[in-house]
This record gives structure tokens, C-alpha cells and sequence, in this order.
């Protein structure tokens, strides 16, 4: 599949690159990332990457302005996306092939061609490992460098979640070796204003947890957003917080969008949670999921059936 995949991208002459909304590192980065190296080996082709931009991942770069027109002819591309609601920007089905490269399971199989490894971190893992090695054709720079490691580090909690594996180390090693300040974007990845270490406060005040003491719930509201200037996606530094309560098995971060949905961000320390997540338009990784409530009733529910898988 690789091989077809290689010469497809060489017989294209316009490449658009698609990521899941709401980005992370990863998807960022395998986004970016490839969008560097392929530009660097076809320097003659149009290679645009689309969706929305989010202001607070800059350093991966700017999103391209791509017309409906840029889509004639062209091979579309989906990075780290596992159905296909999921993509940024529903144009993908306009291009004339459709690639999928992803590393959550693939319970919802697209595109003409495709590769899919749930062993490894992270996508930016998956098209590092395929362009470090000389045979795939396609030139890694400083520049995609950088935004692979940044997605590594990122899906993997830098190193710290058990989808580390000696491949992800090893590709993480290689990356090091391009001219990149990884460290200082380490370091300022992790970086927060006043507001974000404030709503941490918030978090840990308002944790709930379940009577068996696995399960850690917390909401975020509009208006509690609203009251410490924050926007949905400025939340990220919170994710990781209910983990830390000894005894918590799995937890949840409700948080609502200004559309009234509530955005959930699914975790675990063990037990299973993408199918949870996939019972509420959502999907993931059996520890790192996300999914959508539209009530208090449907939060309450994905509660219930945390508590039930963490016993």
C-alpha cells in the first residue's frame, strides 16, 4: 500500500493535506509536517494544507487560503482522522483521490488508499518513519522535523503515555538530529497565561467524583469560560488534571461550546473508553478519546458507563 500511496503523491501535481477539527499537536504536525517535506521534494507542486487556524498552535504555521477551484485534479490527503465527520473542512470529497493516514483504530475505513497503525504514537510518527527512510523519495527537512517531533511529543504526553514504544523513541531521536530549538518549543508549549493556570484552580476545585472513587468528572461552562477569558481550545492544560487524584481510573472534562454542545474529553489510566466515546459521537484511543454530549442527561450517562468499565 505504501508503494501505490508514493507514486500517487509523485503523479499529482496539486496535494491538499486535511487534519480532524479542533487540532492537536499531531494532527498539526503530521499536517504540517508533510506539507514541508513534500514541498521539499516537488518544489514544482501546489501543496496547500486547509482548516481552520488556531491561533494558539502558531508555530506549526499558517493554514493556506484553498479555493474550491484547487481541488480540480487534486489528491486530498486526511491525517489523523478516524471517520470521516471528523475532517476539517468537508471538501475532501472533491479531489480526484482520497488518501487516509492514521494511527486510531480503523473502525471507519475511507479513502482509495490508506494506512492505518494503531501501534504506533501518533501519524506524525507514521509519516516520520516513512520519510526518514530513503527509499519512500521524499526529502524530511528542519522544518517538518520539528513539526513531526511536536506531534510525537504531544500524542504521547511527552513520552509519559504507555503509546510510547523503543520505534517512538527512535524515530523522536532521528527527528532531534534536524536543526530545530526543541527545547525552547517545549518549553513554551507548555507555556500558559495567567487565565489557563487560574482555570486550573477552577478544575480542581470543582472535580466530581464517582462513589467508587474511579471516575472524575468536572464541567466548564460558557459562562465560566466567559469569566476567565478563555476559549474552548486555551483548556487543553486542564486535560490531564483529574488523573493525577490517586485512585481515578478514568476521567472527563465536559466542556460546552458557544453552539451549546459540550465537548468531552475522554481519559484513562486503564480501562477501555473509545467505544464509550463512540457511543457519543465521538472515537479515539482505548485511553485517549473525545466525544459530544448534547444534555446533562447524555454527560451523566458517559459518567455511568465510565464507572461501569473502571470496576
Amino acid at each position: 500500500m505504501l508503494h501505490e500511496i508514493l507514486e500517487t503523491i509523485q503523479a499529482y501535481e496539486t496535494i491538499i493535506i486535511h487534519r480532524h477539527v479542533r487540532p492537536d499537536p499531531d494532527a498539526l504536525g503530521s499536517q504540517m509536517g508533510l506539507k514541508a517535506a513534500l514541498k521539499a521534494t516537488y518544489p514544482e507542486k501546489t501543496v496547500l494544507a486547509t482548516g481552520e487556524t488556531d491561533d494558539s498552535m502558531s508555530h506549526f504555521g499558517e493554514m493556506d487560503d484553498v479555493s474550491d477551484d484547487d481541488y480540480d485534479e487534486a489528491l486530498v490527503i486526511i491525517n489523523d482522522t478516524a471517520n470521516l465527520p471528523r475532517v476539517d473542512d468537508d471538501r475532501y470529497d472533491m479531489g480526484i483521490k482520497l488518501i487516509k493516514i492514521d494511527h486510531h483504530p480503523d473502525n471507519e475505513p475511507y479513502g482509495d488508499y490508506s494506512i492505518v497503525k494503531p501501534e504506533m504514537s501518533s501519524t506524525s510518527e507514521i509519516w516520520a518513519s516513512i520519510i526518514l527512510d530513503e527509499q519512500s523519495g521524499l526529502d524530511m527537512t528542519d522544518e517538518a522535523a520539528k513539526c513531526f517531533y511536536l506531534g510525537i511529543v504531544g500524542d504521547t504526553g511527552r513520552f509519559l503515555f504507555d503509546n510510547t514504544t523503543p520505534h517512538t523513541h527512535k524515530i523522536a531521536g532521528e527527528l532531534l538530529a534536524y536543526d530545530f530549538p526543541a527545547t525552547e518549543l517545549m518549553q513554551a508549549s507548555n507555556t500558559q497565561s495567567l487565565a489557563q493556570a487560574r482555570i486550573q484552580g477552577y478544575v480542581l476545585e470543582n472535580i466530581q467524583l464517582t462513589d467508587s472513587g474511579k471516575v472524575a468528572s468536572v464541567f466548564i461552562s460558557q459562562e465560566t469560560l466567559k469569566h476567565y477569558g478563555l476559549t474552548d481550545s486555551e483548556t487543553y492544560h486542564i486535560v490531564q488534571l483529574a488523573g493525577m487524584i490517586e485512585g481515578v481510573q478514568a476521567w472527563v472534562n465536559f466542556i460546552e461550546l458557544p453552539s451549546g454542545v459540550i465537548r468531552c474529553r475522554i481519559r484513562s489510566k486503564g480501562p477501555v473508553i473509545n467505544e464509550i466515546a463512540q457511543k457519543h459521537d465521538g472515537g479515539g484511543h482505548p485511553k485517549a478519546s473525545g466525544a459530544n454530549a448534547y444534555s446533562k442527561d447524555e454527560m451523566q450517562a458517559i459518567i455511568e458507563e465510565l464507572d461501569a468499565v473502571s470496576q
